[in-house]
């Protein structure tokens, strides 16, 4: 990935370490459901997805979740596997994220 094309990164540092619970699709609607080291619920609502790319996603540990560049209107979210050696990875491109954090 070139740097140019990062936007940012997405939630706080609870993302960083959490672990992807389940992954639930609602109508045009993809909820990814994290669980953070401290055991706190993270939710992130991904509104008016276009597409998913997805390996093996559910139970892989994070580094990160990054903002790309994409066509607008939309936005790309890629979570960043903790693990480079592991096949599991998780790529949602979608009109918005909703972070909602959970105890």
């Amino acid at each position: 990935m070139n740097n140019e094309n990062l936007i940012g990164y997405i939630g706080d540092y609870r993302i960083h370490d959490s672990k992807i619970h389940t992954i639930e699709t609602d109508n045009d609607n993809i909820h990814v459901s994290l669980v953070s080291e401290n055991k706190e619920i993270v939710k992130a609502t991904f509104i008016e997805v276009k597409s998913i790319k997805s390996n093996d996603a559910e139970g892989m540990i994070l580094y990160s979740i990054i903002e790309i560049k994409e066509q607008q209107p939309y936005r790309k979210f890629i979570f960043v596997n903790w693990d480079e050696e592991d096949a599991s990875y998780l790529e949602i491109v979608a009109k918005d994220c909703i972070i909602n954090f959970q105890n």
